[in-house]
């Protein structure tokens, strides 16, 4: 397993550009294909796939128990990229919708709606039972760029409805944080659960420590012993770098 799981997607805000500009730097966009492609050489994609369906279902678990025994029926990952989770959800009778700025991938399953372009300019029919962001708020250029994300999750809810957010933690991984080249905003716990309070959404758990921070860890990534370190809680403070926070959407 690795921390660097966010980077399944290539989201990125337009803001980035005029932040480039705020700094007197040439405003050319990043090549987030050839990164990620450098990034993820000599990683199996098979290993990913099968990495991302443990953790998926741990988190459909979770979904469910923070919405008190109601089904989640709808899943929408934000920044969906290749569709690792989703494609992990599928199968499962819910409904998938993905956002990226990319075209849909190849290796999107059939039966996930995608929506190609921003997400918050992505309009949905119905509100979603659970919100996966994924490695994704460190990429925004600001913490205004997280409070208009955020109020975009919130707007695409259901009552009730649960955003889940995983991502590198500074505090455990402040010396391995800035080795990627598109992390931009600095964040913990504290300052995620901080965003969450402004953007109106109930913090109902939260792992400061949860998976590890790369799929190029030295740590074994075998399937079994994936599945075994998701369901000994234990052992995430030991090893776990990003934090993983849950709040819902209240019905009241």
């Amino acid at each position: 397993m690795r921390s660097e799981l966010q980077h399944q997607h290539s989201f990125h805000f337009w803001p980035k550009r005029h932040l480039l500009f705020a700094r007197g730097l040439d405003p050319m966009e990043l090549d987030l294909e050839r990164i990620y492609q450098h990034r993820f050489d000599g990683v199996s994609p098979a290993l990913k796939a099968a990495v991302w369906r443990q953790i998926a279902s741990w988190i459909l678990r979770d979904a469910f128990s923070l919405r008190e025994g109601q089904p989640v029926r709808s899943v929408l990952d934000p920044a969906c990229g290749d569709g690792e989770f989703l494609n992990a959800c599928a199968g499962r009778g819910m409904t998938l919708s993905g956002c990226d700025l990319r075209s849909r991938s190849k290796q999107l399953a059939p039966e996930i709606q995608f929506h190609q372009g921003a997400f918050q300019n992505a309009v949905y029919e119905h509100g979603h039972d659970l919100i996966w962001v994924s490695n994704l708020l460190e990429h925004l250029p600001s913490p205004e760029a997280v409070q208009d994300f955020l109020a975009s999750c919130k707007a695409a809810l259901s009552l009730g409805g649960v955003i889940t957010i995983m991502g590198p933690n500074i505090k455990y991984c402040g010396a391995e944080y800035w080795d990627f080249a598109d992390h931009l905003l600095p964040l913990s716990h504290f300052t995620v659960l901080e965003h969450l309070a402004s953007a109106g959404l109930e913090v109902r758990a939260i792992q400061e420590r949860f998976p590890p921070y790369s799929f190029r860890s030295r740590l074994p990534t075998h399937t079994s012993l994936v599945r075994l370190y998701l369901h000994n809680s234990w052992a995430w403070p030991f090893i776990g770098k990003q934090f993983l926070i849950r709040a819902v959407l209240p019905r009241r």
